[in-house]
């Protein structure tokens, strides 16, 4: 299993399951089947990605779609709270557990329009057409998404089976989530930059 190291792991016995929570700006990977893969979302995408002849997938995080600030020479040392980064270092971790480009499937949550403001409120509809386009530049087929409205969401994602499972959550949960995105987004505009789906 990759992960970032803010990941966290318990046990859910609703899913007879390991459980990885996937933080904002990070991603996981793994191709054992009792490993569920989970994040919550407001404004921010994750991407369900796996090459289901392998067995090997994983979910990344991310809140806005290009990183403009990576130098030319070294555009991965780039967080992984862009799209652009996030998307490839996905990418890539699978072709290294053995997943192959022309297997790929992707399934796309998240969105939403969930921040005030009116400029905050098109980040969710920026990321979904920046990793709709990276996509269909990639040639990696969209098995399902659930993607904008004004709710957030609570993904779980197995990629040994490639089921995932989309919670919307209620406006209490709507609120938390929105003020620890809005913190993290504050926090992206002042640090500088460090090296079918089921609806329940």
């Amino acid at each position: 299993m990759s992960a970032e190291p803010s990941s966290r792991r318990y046990f859910d016995p609703r899913f007879d399951a390991d459980i990885i929570t996937v933080p904002p700006g990070g991603h996981a990977i793994t191709a054992a089947p009792r490993e569920i893969l989970a994040t919550v979302l407001g404004s921010c995408v994750s991407v369900c990605m796996r090459d289901p002849q392998v067995g090997v997938g994983g979910i990344n995080h991310f809140l806005l779609p290009l990183n403009t600030e990576a130098t030319v020479a070294d555009p991965l040392h780039a967080a992984e709270r862009y799209g652009d980064t996030a998307m490839e270092i996905l990418i890539n971790g699978l072709f290294k557990q053995g997943a192959r480009r022309g297997h790929l499937e992707a399934k796309v949550v998240g969105g939403g329009r969930v921040l005030p403001g009116k400029s905050a409120l098109m980040i969710g509809d920026g990321n979904v057409s920046f990793v709709l386009g990276f996509l269909k530049r990639e040639n990696i087929p969209i098995v399902s998404k659930d993607v904008g409205g004004t709710q957030s969401r609570r993904l779980h994602y197995q990629p040994a089976t490639g089921r995932a499972w989309v919670r919307h959550l209620e406006t209490a949960s709507t609120r938390d989530n929105n003020r620890d995105e809005l913190a993290y987004l504050d926090r992206l505009q002042t640090k500088p930059i460090a090296g079918g789906v089921e609806i329940f």
